[in-house]
């Protein structure tokens, strides 16, 4: 077989794609031409349907190969001319109207004759007419036309005559039009800026008009164009409204319909979108901007005072020629900068919008960019190249290993290296290496495999960066180039072929862990490669600033090497460290003079230059104490010689005892000219400059790191709060009381767990090296670095030094080293949160959907039935009940509401009861709606929320299959036996119903059809619906692990993207599908090469083209050119599409399908070379002959490996794995090699049903529960006494008799009641799953603390390092209570008022739970009769009560005393009653608590969980400064607002009231919320507080200024005393009708200036006497109004 013959020609790039990655690429191309040559030679048999059987003779393995069956074949005799292929000529082809305009020669000397030109008539299209008739245009004849078919043929010779004609250019559209209309002064000034050289004399031209699909496209069945003529239609009856198609990437057809239905012309819009690719157009949607914006003032200036610019003013004023230049020059400035200048498209939208609609140029340029999506978005920090690859591979594999990691261990990639299972591995031979590796090896990999390994990984280096292919692509066709990093898991890994021909492949999905982890190691190096770079780069300035003679530059040259040769980042920050100590003042020089010069190197960050910070250790060494370290004692990097040998005197040994004491070579610095007073001073200094050079010495930090992750340890121990949350069975249990570990001993996720109790204060961490440990280092040091003899002058030494060692080792070193090992090892404890989230994620998308139980497989296949779902969502009453019915294709065909259905039926006569009558009446419908539509399955949405409802639902519909199987057995599908009825998880599905997404495509729907739609999509395609949400962003709220809030929301989504990619991949998707149902479209996002902007085309180009469908995988490059070589060699093989092509329809690449020719041919005893000179019908009919099942054991007999062999031999590398994998696909093509599908096991069933889970619901677990009933003996019946309970979670508990107490119980009323709580622990074994029961003893000596401590004794007692010892701080000390007189906590009132309850504060709290925010109740107060309470519902169990103080009481006594009195007074203002209170304080407050609850920047949660949403916020965009509102936990009654000001990313907090006047913030008050953030957004920082010696001055209000006269003596309108109507609670009270009205919004421009909130019409006036409120500084009220 030679070359050509081996090169694959289906799909084949262009010439100037990049080489395969096979050994011999140059040859690929010309074979693929070849090919195609002879395909199209062969191409006028397409329609021969009598060559049914295949010709020619067994042919032997080394045959030239089989041509594909993708690339379409043309007749021989057709035209040279006609390059389209067979695809294109076959669609309708639309003929364009020409326009020929005749000018008249004009005088080359004459300008104003060469402006004026004269016209003729000329004969337009259809559609300009009616353009023109619907703009009012007079002055032109229609004349009538009719059209005919035209042939192609005649096309072409109409277009050879207008060639010979003379080729003249065709006339434009802006000419036509000119023509109609006239030319502008513009167009004639435009005109006279062209070059001289251009031709003035006008030539009859033909015009050849743009294809239509350029402009605007319709649909086939809409042709009534074509035929306009001949349809005769009734009178006042027009022509049918013509489709609109796009041709917009992005922009579907029915989107372009929606806008030409709902604002007509869509040609601006069309013209925004165009406008994206002419950035450098004259005539651009931005130039237009401008002269209407920037220079319309200059051009009516021009036209309408002309005559007043006479004289020299006149001269100087620049023409509009002038400013239009300019105005050119001002665009392309902008457009070399990268951003849209003033009028362009863009700003016509909101750059959030924008982004979100993935509209910028950027997104432009991705999708137009020949490369994978995702690995354009997440780029390379430095360059790759193929010499460093070698090296890099040897890097990873030795990360991977363990090298270099705190725990000293491999990662969870190694491990899956060492003791993974790769495919066709049997249990035996897996036993066998790894007992070879941990018994010869020493647990590393053989050196064989690491060399393996190595080359794998530099190849898969080489195959992402330099030939774009992602690792989906990668290890499902080039399997064999990366098989030693494809070990994986025993559930993923393939099992040994169990037939006797080792050919059938059990075939499953695959997790390519070991791939993506190496990937990821690469992204470190690759930020290690640059950091690198950036520190040479400053070596460099450095020795630029010193100069060639300095004394520094041997030691800066060994450090320059040391950063060289750095292999880990930990060296990198070593170097660092001592570059910054030592030369911080050179490098500031360098960089200052480097911003200076404008100098830009290649590498740098930023070009911004820190401000020079001098540091202790800089100034002690500008006045020249570092010439006494020579004096001080040994050199760090003697030091470090001596503490990495073994004889730790080998670096200082040689040292020479000063000849003078340390005072008397310090008394030389002491004096005015250095600042140092005293002796002391200096040595002191000295200490510090030695000290300083020691903690950076390389080498010592590189000795003391070793110490530090060997044998710092960690210790904890719960706070008092977490005493009281963490029992043994909480999540965080196993890291309560740790003492003494090894941070090397860490593993999985168990340090994450750590730093969660910490961050949440259930415990103290402590991270440290043992106090016996440091003593040792500081002895290893001392032997090392102190002088041996003994004297007086060296012990003065000696204590210097020992000082420096302190300071330098035990103080600094040890401290920082540790920090970086805790960080570091809280890195490692992030991937292990990744991972587990991706474990508890893969179940979810991995697992095949669900498929009837076939009753003839003989008849019918899994995949070959359409399933119809029915889902049920179980709903109230208000909302109801939901049923859905979905199609096979998963689109809603009609829904049913039963609010009935789901209601238990309890007694002998339930059916009777009105309720039972409306359930049977539901159910009658529901079995109706079943015999209609007649599904296969219904699946029933299980969740927390529902409950032990949802048991009911799924009873009543397995009660209407009963009824469909006894009476109408014939509405059962014919496929199956019966109706099956299922649960199903409702976590996915209930959020996906809830996405903007689903909100879009049924927005004429409920939200519970959406919610039941998806849950019967997400039985089908639970990976469809799971890409959906992970693109719409919504996945990151799905609860993975109890752990997953250490990962950013951009880290959960990439777990998402890592699990999608692998399974979309693998499984397939059909591209057809994905244009007719949007919602499938989603999951094209994670195939390789693809991501959200090239799938969104590709779906557009497809919907687009004729037909709206692919026919084969080579359209999408050939034909569409939607993607190219690159892009599509990455998702072809992923990319299923079901037409002529039967090998388009498997997931053999197109690469392979001249080999998957010679595999058919030698299986089936074909000639090659007829086979490949057939027709393309006897193709086609070949391929389905190989896939008759009848004809597989000629292909199992096939020696594949001897053919790998042979195409290794002919340079096309070693692919052996990929060919197998061929030779099963031909087996069972696309078959779904997922998990099958499981129905929920009974604990999950009863956690999805209760929300309960392993932590929350166990033995041994304490529970709080509610008594329900108290059940009495019956022993005849066999019932013995016990107590039922519920939990909160809805679940039935029981208690037995004998579990109540310790004694002995009588009566269970003695013991318990109805209605009371109880704490309980659960018994052991005591959780019965499918009964859904658990059994509970509550007696005093099972909830004691000692059998707390058994339980934690009997669960972490042999844990390591666990202690079980109570130490001193975890129990809480219990609280003084102070003595209260015995009083009661109110008197009764006698108040006729609705909203006036007598019931205490915890009472009005009850009574306010259920209710809405903002509800109020009034109280007696505890302060006796001359005081009322209100409490007001602030928030969800937030509360907030107010002071009404009353005034004179209405007559005497005591009755009179409980009596109302008058006025009231509540926060310093006087109200005459009740109604006035509600209606001018409780209700402005209540509206202006909701007002800012619904605000939009209103977030909910704790202060924790809004400050991770702001520096999340922040880490996305961090040039933002976000901000929240929030409600304040921690002060009740106020709002809390968040915000991030500065780069630090620390947030600041600051509380706002609520008032009825609005918000008070800043002791200033507020109407809106929206004014309030305004003045913020001007005034981000707090005012300083004025001086004590201030005078006071009253508190400014926002708005207010002193109320004129006329206010001031108007007095207050009478209030009505009298109850008009209750609140709405009450029978929909309505205040008096001057306060009905809300106040209206303050007149435009607002500002300080602004009437105060109560002068509004609507409003009370100020209450007489009241101080007027002060108006705010002057600077205050200028810095608002600019704002």
């Amino acid at each position: 077989m030679s070359d050509d013959d081996a090169a694959a020609p289906a799909a084949a790039p262009p010439e100037d794609a990049p080489p395969a990655a096979t050994e011999k690429t140059e040859d690929a191309p010309p074979a693929v031409k070849a090919e195609r040559a002879d395909a199209d030679d062969d191409g006028d048999d397409d329609d021969d349907d009598d060559d049914d059987d295949a010709p020619g003779s067994p042919v032997p393995p080394g045959s030239p190969k089989a041509p594909s069956s993708s690339p379409p074949m043309a007749d021989d005799d057709d035209d040279s001319d006609d390059d389209d292929g067979p695809v294109v000529a076959r669609r309708r082809q639309r003929g364009a109207v020409t326009v020929v305009v005749d000018d008249d020669d004009s005088d080359d000397d004459d300008e104003d004759d060469k402006r004026r030109k004269k016209r003729k008539a000329m004969e337009l299209d259809e559609d300009d007419y009616d353009l023109l008739e619907d703009n009012l245009v007079t002055g032109f004849t229609r004349k009538e036309k009719k059209k005919r078919i035209g042939k192609k043929s005649e096309k072409d010779k109409a277009a050879e005559k207008a060639a010979k004609k003379g080729g003249d250019k065709p006339k434009t559209m802006a000419e036509v039009e000119r023509d109609l209309f006239g030319g502008s002064d513009d167009e004639e000034l435009e005109e006279e800026d062209e070059d001289d050289d251009v031709s003035k004399e006008k030539k009859i031209k033909p015009a050849v008009v743009k294809d239509e699909k350029d402009f605007v496209d319709y649909d086939d069945e809409d042709s009534e164009d074509e035929f306009a003529d001949f349809i005769e239609r009734e009178e006042g009856e027009g022509p049918r409204p013509k489709k609109i198609k796009s041709h917009v990437p992005g922009v579907r057809s029915d989107q372009l319909q929606d806008a030409f239905d709902i604002f007509g012309d869509v040609g601006e819009l069309q013209a925004m979108f165009a406008q994206r690719d002419r950035g450098d157009d004259e005539g651009d949607l931005g130039e237009r901007f401008d002269e209407e914006s920037e220079y319309e003032t200059d051009e009516e200036e021009d036209d309408g005072v002309a005559l007043e610019d006479e004289g020299d003013d006149a001269l100087d004023r620049p023409d509009k020629k002038k400013k239009r230049r300019r105005r050119r020059k001002t665009s392309a400035r902008s457009a070399a900068a990268g951003r849209p200048g003033r009028g362009s498209w863009l700003h016509a939208f909101e750059p959030s919008v924008v982004r979100e609609q993935m509209l910028t140029a950027k997104d432009d340029e991705i999708r137009e960019t020949d490369w994978p999506e995702r690995m354009q978005l997440d780029a390379r920090v430095t360059p790759f190249k193929k010499e460093d690859a070698a090296a890099e591979a040897k890097w990873i594999l030795d990360r991977l290993m363990g090298v270099g990691s705190v725990r000293d261990a491999p990662t969870f990639g190694g491990e899956l290296l060492l003791r993974g299972w790769a495919d066709d591995e049997s249990q035996d031979e897996h036993e066998d290496r790894v007992r070879n590796i941990e018994e010869n090896e020493r647990g590393n990999l053989p050196k064989e495999e690491a060399e393996a390994a190595e080359a794998a990984i530099a190849d898969l280096l080489c195959m992402t960066h330099l030939e774009g292919l992602e690792i989906a692509f990668i290890a499902q066709n080039l399997k064999d180039r990366v098989a030693p990093l494809l070990r994986g898991r025993r559930d993923d890994s393939r099992p040994p072929p169990r037939d006797s021909n080792l050919a059938v492949l059990e075939r499953r999905v695959h997790r390519r862990d070991v791939l993506h982890e190496v990937l990821e190691w690469d992204k470190r190096h690759a930020r290690m490669t640059r950091r690198k770079a950036e520190l040479l780069r400053k070596f460099g300035g450095v020795v630029e600033v010193l100069g060639d003679d300095h004394p520094d530059l041997d030691e800066l040259a060994a450090l320059m090497n040391k950063c060289e040769d750095a292999r880990a980042e930990e060296t990198l920050d070593d170097v660092e460290a001592k570059l910054t100590l030592r030369f911080d003042e050179e490098i500031h020089q360098f960089l200052t003079s480097e911003a200076k010069g404008g100098i830009k190197k290649s590498g740098a960050e930023s070009t911004h230059v820190r401000p020079l910070n001098r540091t202790a250790y800089a100034h002690h060494r500008k006045k020249g104490l570092r010439d006494l370290l020579p004096m001080y004692g040994a050199t760090p990097a003697a030091l470090a010689q001596s503490l990495n040998s073994y004889r730790r005197n080998a670096g200082t040994e040689n040292q020479v005892v000063p000849d003078m004491m340390p005072e008397d070579a310090a008394s030389v610095y002491v004096g005015e000219e250095t600042g140092y007073g005293d002796v002391s001073v200096v040595l002191k200094a000295l200490t510090h400059v030695a000290a300083a050079e020691l903690s950076v010495e390389p080498s010592v930090r590189a000795w003391m790191r070793v110490v530090v992750r060997r044998k710092a340890q960690v210790w904890t121990q719960p706070t008092p709060k977490g005493t009281i949350e963490i029992d043994p069975f909480h999540p965080l249990a196993r890291v309560k009381r740790l003492q003494n570990k090894p941070i090397s001993e860490f593993t999985g996720t168990e340090f994450a767990a750590v730093l969660r109790a910490y961050d949440e204060g259930l415990i103290t961490l402590r991270v440290a090296l043992p106090e016996k440990v440091i003593d040792d280092v500081m002895a290893e040091a001392e032997q090392a670095y102190l002088l041996e003899d003994v004297s007086e002058i060296a012990d003065a030494w000696n204590a210097l030094r020992k000082d420096a060692l302190h300071l330098g080792l035990k103080k600094h070193l040890a401290v920082s080293l540790t920090k970086s090992a805790t960080v570091l090892l809280a890195r490692e404890a992030i991937a292990e949160v990744k991972r587990e989230c991706g474990e508890a994620l893969w179940p979810k998308i991995s697992n095949r959907p669900w498929a009837p139980e076939i009753k003839s497989t003989e008849e019918y296949h899994d995949d070959e039935v359409d399933v119809r779902v029915l889902a049920a969502v179980w709903g109230p009453g208000t909302p109801a009940t939901t049923f859905a019915m979905l199609d096979a294709e998963g689109e809603l065909v009609d829904f049913l509401e039963c609010p009935n259905i789901a209601v238990r039926a309890a007694g002998p006569f339930a059916g009777q009861s009105a309720a039972g009558q409306r359930r049977d009446a539901d159910m009658n419908r529901l079995v109706q709606f079943m015999i209609e539509h007649r599904p296969h399955v219904v699946a029933v949405a299980a969740s927390s929320n529902a409950g032990m409802n949802c048991k009911f639902l799924r009873e009543a519909a397995r009660q209407a299959v009963e009824k469909i199987v006894e009476d109408h057995a014939r509405a059962i599908p014919e496929e199956v036996n019966t109706i099956e009825v299922h649960f199903v998880d409702d976590t996915i599905p209930a959020l996906a119903g809830a996405s903007a997404a689903m909100r879009e495509e049924l927005r004429e729907h409920k939200e519970e059809v959406r919610h039941a739609t998806c849950v019967g999509r997400y039985l089908r395609n639970p990976a469809g619906i799971v890409a959906a949400l992970a693109s719409g962003g919504e996945a990151a709220s799905l609860t993975l692990s109890t752990l997953q809030d250490a990962l950013t929301e951009d880290e959960r989504l990439a777990v998402f993207t890592r699990a999608l990619a692998d399974v979309v991949n693998q499984v397939g998707v059909d591209v057809n599908a994905c244009v007719a149902h949007p919602w499938q479209q989603k999951a094209l996002n994670y195939v390789a090469g693809l991501g959200a902007r090239k799938a969104a085309a590709v779906v557009a180009a497809v919907r687009a083209s004729d037909g709206g469908a692919l026919e084969t995988r080579a359209e999408l490059v050939y034909e569409l050119g939607i993607v190219g070589p690159i892009v599509f060699r990455n998702a072809a093989s992923s990319l299923r599409v079901v037409d002529d092509d039967i090998l388009d329809a498997t997931r053999i690449h197109p690469e392979r399908y001249a080999q998957t020719f010679e595999i058919i041919a030698n299986a089936l005893d074909y000639d090659l070379e007829q086979l490949k000179k057939a027709s393309k019908a006897v193709q086609r009919k070949t391929v389905e002959r190989a896939l008759d099942p009848e004809h597989w054991e000629k292909f199992a007999e096939l020696d594949l490996r001897a053919y790998a062999e042979y195409l290794h031999g002919e340079g096309q590398g070693w692919i052996y794995q990929t060919l197998r994998e061929v030779r099963v696909e031909l087996h069972e093509p696309y078959g779904d090699i997922r998990g099958p599908w499981e129905p929920p096991t009974a604990w999950e069933e009863f956690a999805l049903l209760t929300g309960e889970t392993e932590h929350s619901l166990c033995e041994g677990k304490i529970v709080q529960c509610t008594v329900r009933k108290l059940v009495r003996p019956n022993p005849t019946m066999g019932i013995n006494a016990e107590v039922l309970v519920s939990l909160e979670s809805g679940v039935t508990g029981k208690i037995q008799k004998e579990d109540l107490s310790d004694n002995h119980v009588n009566r269970l009323e003695d013991k318990v009641a109805v209605g009371q709580v109880i704490s309980a622990r659960v018994k052991p074994n005591g959780i019965d799953y499918e009964a859904g029961v658990v059994h509970l003893a509550c007696a005093g000596s099972v909830l004691s603390r000692e059998a707390t401590q058994q339980w934690e004794a009997e669960k972490w007692g042999r844990t390591p390092y666990y202690s079980l010892q109570v130490m001193d701080g975890e129990i809480p000390k219990p609280k003084k209570k102070k003595r209260q007189a015995s009083r009661p906590s109110f008197i009764h009132r006698n108040i006729n008022h609705p909203l006036f309850q007598n019931v205490t504060a915890l009472q009005a709290q009850e009574i306010l739970k259920t209710q809405d925010i903002g509800e109020v109740l009034l109280r007696p107060s505890s302060k006796g009769v001359t005081h009322l309470s209100l409490t007001v519902k602030f928030y969800d169990d937030m509360y907030v009560h107010h002071d009404i103080k009353e005034g004179k009481k209405p007559g005497v006594g005591h009755t009179a005393n409980l009596a109302l009195g008058s006025p009231l007074t509540v926060d310093g203002v006087e109200y005459e009653d009740l109604d006035e209170v509600y209606a001018r304080h409780v209700e402005p407050m209540v509206t202006n608590l909701k007002a800012m609850i619904r605000h939009r920047k209103f977030r909910r949660g704790t202060k924790r969980d809004v400050d991770q949403r702001l520096k999340a916020e922040m880490a996305r965009h961090p040039d933002t400064r976000p901000y929240a509102l929030s409600v304040s936990f921690e002060h009740h009654g106020v709002f809390c607002l968040s915000s991030i000001l500065s780069k630090s990313g620390n947030v600041h907090h600051e509380y706002i009231s609520v008032k009825p006047e609005g918000f008070r913030f800043r002791r200033m008050e507020f109407p809106t919320v929206d004014r309030m953030l305004a003045y913020f957004k001007v005034n981000p920082r707090a005012p300083v507080a004025a001086p004590a010696v201030e005078p006071p001055r009253e508190e400014p209000r926002y708005d207010a200024y002193p109320p004129s006269q006329w206010q001031q003596q108007q007095p207050p309108p009478p209030m009505q005393s009298q109850w008009q109507q209750p609140p709405p609670q009450y029978q929909q009270y309505q205040p008096p009708p001057q306060y009905n009205q809300p106040p209206p919004a303050p007149p435009p421009g607002g500002g300080w200036g602004a009437p105060p909130v109560h002068a509004y019409q609507g409003a009370p006036p100020p209450m007489p006497g009241a101080p007027p409120p002060m108006q705010p500084p002057y600077h205050q009220q200028q810095q608002y109004q600019r704002y």
